[in-house]
């Protein structure tokens, strides 16, 4: 081989390699690290809330396959500008989607043996849950559900995506500590939830519940709402995906929430849309406004997937999978940073009135010109790409 070319070969090699290993996880990892600094709170200044710990709890997944220190050095600045050196945690919120942070706490406390992080994760637990001296100031409904947010709008009303923000979270926390009324608590939390929106027949969720029945988007008969949401389909997925993981199949409790994540998987597979992928409202393919929604979609590639690494599935659910990530990807395109764009996910919303609403929110990107940060398509994306790549 002539010298010329062995030096060629030399230079290129090691970036052919990287370029085959490169991924979208690690691309979207890296892009958010570059995009928003000193920490991913300039990315929308949510604070200590799901909003900013979904996108990291993703960056989570990265790191776990690279074990790149950039990724939980980034982790660490966003949670450490919250939670002080005793574990004391600033600017905490009395709603379920402030408690999904907690997973943070936890994850550190993994990686890094620091107490403080232990210790503030228990700090979550009891804001929560309540102790014999502080009780909790988290609203219930009369059956003890927790509601979704301390709001008049919330009042006596559960979500389905408030079994995302919180249980996991309580139930790792509990397997961890070996608490077991942490482990109770989220395990009853979600039974309680799926028993009031759950649709057996459908085998899919409404969105929301309203104990008193008297919100305006609420049955009079049953209290649900009147529609099946794509995101709140992939929050819940991956709550019940996440809490198997970390439930020990050994818990009295273990087969009753095998059986509802295979119920959910038998809806999610019958709606599945002819290009793989799941509709903003997943249970009405003939509605012309309906659209493809990425965030609820690349969640449930999540769930299924993990369901299929644990033989919780069986392979019919491969090719709904290996269909839905292979159009997932065409919607990841590049920005005019040249960094990765996620499109088609519906940004923030809460539970409306009819399908008409639902539909009336139209999809966005981000990053974007044209629209406010939103970070569902990030934390789907990053999900995602987690358990789909190698």
């Amino acid at each position: 081989m002539p010298r010329y070319f062995l030096i060629i070969l030399i230079v290129l090699l090691p970036l052919l390699v990287k370029s085959q290993t490169t991924n979208f996880g690690v691309q979207f990892s890296d892009a958010i690290i570059i995009r928003y600094q000193p920490t991913i709170d300039v990315f929308g200044n949510a604070g200590w809330d799901h909003a900013n710990s979904i996108i990291l709890h993703g960056i989570e997944k990265t790191y776990a396959k690279t074990k790149n220190p950039e990724y939980l050095d980034y982790i660490k600045k966003f949670v450490d500008s919250f939670v002080d050196e005793k574990g004391n945690i600033k600017k905490l919120k009395t709603e379920l989607d402030g408690i999904h942070p907690g997973l943070l706490c936890l994850f550190l406390y993994e990686n890094t043996k620091d107490e403080k992080y232990r210790i503030a994760a228990t700090n979550m637990k009891n804001y929560l849950l309540g102790t014999s001296a502080v009780p909790t100031s988290f609203h219930k409904t009369p059956d003890d559900g927790f509601w979704h947010k301390n709001n008049d709008h919330y009042t006596n009303v559960m979500t389905i995506d408030g079994i995302y923000m919180s249980n996991p979270f309580l139930l790792k926390y509990g397997i961890i500590s070996g608490d077991n009324e942490s482990v109770d608590a989220a395990l009853f939390q979600t039974f309680l939830a799926v028993s009031r929106m759950f649709n057996i027949e459908t085998h899919l969720p409404f969105h929301g519940w309203d104990y008193q029945k008297d919100k305006s988007w609420a049955s009079p008969i049953t209290g649900t709402s009147t529609e099946v949401w794509s995101r709140s389909v992939g929050w819940f997925s991956m709550a019940l995906t996440d809490m198997l993981e970390y439930l020990p199949a050994t818990h009295k409790d273990y087969k009753k929430l095998l059986y509802i994540y295979q119920q959910l998987a038998i809806g999610i597979k019958n709606t599945q849309n002819k290009d793989g992928l799941w509709f903003q409202l997943i249970n009405h393919k003939e509605l012309a406004d309906n659209y493809t929604e990425t965030s609820g979609s690349g969640m449930i590639i999540y769930a299924l997937k993990k369901g299929l690494n644990n033989k919780w599935l069986d392979e019919s659910y491969n090719k709904v999978v290996e269909n839905g990530w292979k159009e997932f990807k065409k919607y990841i395109t590049v920005y005019n940073d040249g960094k990765p764009q996620i499109k088609s996910f519906c940004p923030g919303m809460g539970i409306k009135d009819n399908a008409k609403e639902y539909l009336a929110v139209r999809p966005i990107d981000c990053p974007s010109d044209n629209y406010k940060n939103q970070p569902h398509g990030y934390c789907a994306v990053l999900m995602a790409a987690s358990v789909m790549e190698k």
